[in-house]
């Protein structure tokens, strides 16, 4: 496959815009990193909540468990330690679906942040790559079978603007036909130089 144009001026373009293309992904994604980061912090109030919640909860069973140990006392006088201990457990749960949510969302907006720009360069840049990486390829096959410059002579009286046709022969397209070898020739390079190719 040819992935780079002979030409010095195409090709130094071409391998900018791969290392563009590089530095546009990476720093997107640094940048989705710092979105992730910062939108984590928001977990740490829920984080605080889930660790009070928890803290809490075995504190007030361990004082339930110390009460019911105590002689003279009745058995019920526990239970509002343990009431408190749930009450501690739904705390810390809601603390620990806080930090779940925070998570969640971090992970959705850091890849949208990194998605969707780097989509839409890779939609635009990748056809014109693999347009380029095509053509030269195809291109370079039929030099190489010796066959090409009738035909690279003939593409470029199809695709070639007529301004540039002219400056070759008044009639290009009788002087094909006729198989003059001097406005092939011309013709030829005409198209290799607008594909990025050398002869």
């Amino acid at each position: 496959m040819k992935w780079y144009a002979d030409t010095p001026t195409r090709r130094v373009a071409q391998l900018f815009a791969d290392l563009l293309t590089v530095v546009w992904v990476v720093g997107w994604v640094l940048i989705g990193r710092f979105v992730h980061e910062m939108v984590s912090a928001l977990a740490l109030p829920g984080e605080k909540m889930d660790a009070a919640g928890t803290s809490l909860s075995e504190r007030m069973l361990e004082a339930a468990g110390r009460v019911d140990d105590l002689p003279l006392v009745k058995d019920g006088i526990a239970a509002p330690f343990t009431g408190a201990a749930k009450a501690a457990d739904q705390l810390a749960a809601a603390g620990e679906a806080q930090v779940e949510a925070v998570a969640s969302i971090a992970i959705g907006l850091a890849i949208a942040v990194v998605v969707v720009p780097v989509l839409m360069w890779m939609l635009v840049y990748v056809p014109l790559r693999w347009r380029f990486i095509r053509r030269a390829t195809s291109t370079q096959r039929f030099l190489k079978a010796g066959t090409g410059a009738d035909l690279l002579a003939l593409r470029a009286i199809s695709t070639q603007p007529l301004h540039k046709l002219v400056k070759i022969s008044d009639d290009p397209v009788r002087a094909w036909r006729d198989g003059d070898p001097d406005v092939v020739a011309k013709l030829a390079a005409l198209e290799l130089r607008s594909v990025g190719l050398k002869g």
